[in-house]
């Protein structure tokens, strides 16, 4: 079942999970960087397990992406960093049971992952039973 883990208390979960899994110093705080600007579009009391792919894509749109605070534009690759490390975030949330599904819009994953999500859920999916009716029985 899913918890009520807010941003407020996933981010700091999210980047000791890095620290353990040999992440540098740097990256982390990058990766913290990021998550600050997430909340910020966000609120740190948004549960995760309350977002949705369309909250997503209105911050894949919004300047709290594209902007930095002090309203210059973000170079790509930094908004492209951002937008990872939300989907990474959400991805181990998912795998940390805070989240029964990663809430990102299907145009905005990478196609590898488009397509190992299509493939989790048609091996999810029960088989359609395919019994015809038997005319006179």
């Amino acid at each position: 079942m899913p918890s009520q883990l807010t941003l407020k208390d996933a981010a700091p979960q999210y980047l000791e999970h890095l620290r353990a899994a040999g992440k540098n110093a740097h990256t982390v705080r990058t990766y913290g960087k990021a998550l600050e600007a997430i909340a910020g579009f966000f609120g740190e009391a948004k549960t995760l397990k309350t977002l949705r792919p369309a909250d997503v894509g209105r911050f894949l749109k919004s300047d709290a992406l594209l902007k930095k605070p002090n309203g210059k534009e973000r170079a790509k690759p930094t908004i492209d960093q951002i937008v990872r490390v939300l989907r990474m975030l959400l991805e181990w949330a998912q795998a940390q049971g805070h989240v029964a599904a990663i809430a990102f819009p299907q145009d905005a994953m990478p196609k590898r992952r488009r397509k190992q999500q299509a493939a989790n859920q048609q091996t999810q999916e029960p088989e359609a039973e395919t019994h015809e009716a038997q005319p006179g029985n």
